[in-house]
């Protein structure tokens, strides 16, 4: 399995160059930032869970592995004896049915930044499962590794290198070689996406 750091070594290889250590580093990071905003196979899965606490209506989305946050929640599922969907609603709608207050099993959730409000206020503790895209907890040392440095490994390269040669290396015919190999390389990623959902179910990725 390949890590950060074999990652920024293959850049550097591909570069010719020792001098770029800080400027890659940078660049891995922000090409992950960028293309982390499209879901593909390995970021989007069902692996968060949580459970209600009584009498609290609020839960923050904290880091969870592989999870940092949420980009798109597309279902969120409690237990009761089974587990059932409950249903989205805007923040304000569930403001207001907090003039009238209710407790007993969620029904109703709202979004605000990374954190959910429950509807009505829960009584015990229901396990709670979240669908959706999510972004990857960051890379922040050179042995660790994730799908980004696996399965997308050749996209964050030629994103990186794409970056590198328009600033600092400022060559643009190089810059344009490797953003199409970017583009080749985010159009293989989407079509394994697109196959791997026509099977009834996106697959989590766990490398």
């Amino acid at each position: 399995m390949a890590d950060l750091l074999a990652l920024k070594t293959q850049i550097a290889g591909d570069l010719r160059r020792s001098n770029l250590t800080s400027e890659i580093a940078t660049a891995v990071l922000d090409a992950i930032q960028d293309h982390g905003a499209e879901r593909f196979y390995f970021n989007d899965t069902s692996v968060y869970t949580f459970s209600t606490v009584s009498g609290t209506d609020v839960y923050a989305i904290t880091a969870q592995d592989p999870i940092q946050e949420f980009i798109q929640i597309d279902n969120l599922r409690a237990l009761l004896g089974s587990w059932y969907d409950v249903r989205r609603e805007d923040y304000d709608t569930v403001e207001r049915l907090y003039s009238a207050p209710s407790s007993g099993q969620p029904l109703l959730y709202a979004v605000f930044g990374n954190s959910l409000r429950f509807y009505p206020l829960p009584n015990a503790a229901f396990p709670i499962r979240v669908f959706g895209h999510y972004r990857l907890i960051p890379l922040t040392a050179d042995n660790q590794s994730n799908a980004w440095t696996n399965a997308a490994k050749n996209l964050i390269r030629y994103s990186v290198l794409k970056r590198l040669f328009m600033t600092p290396i400022r060559d643009a015919q190089q810059a344009q070689y490797f953003e199409a190999a970017e583009v080749r390389e985010l159009e293989y990623l989407r079509r394994e996406t697109e196959r791997r959902a026509r099977r009834g179910q996106m697959e989590p990725y766990y490398g």
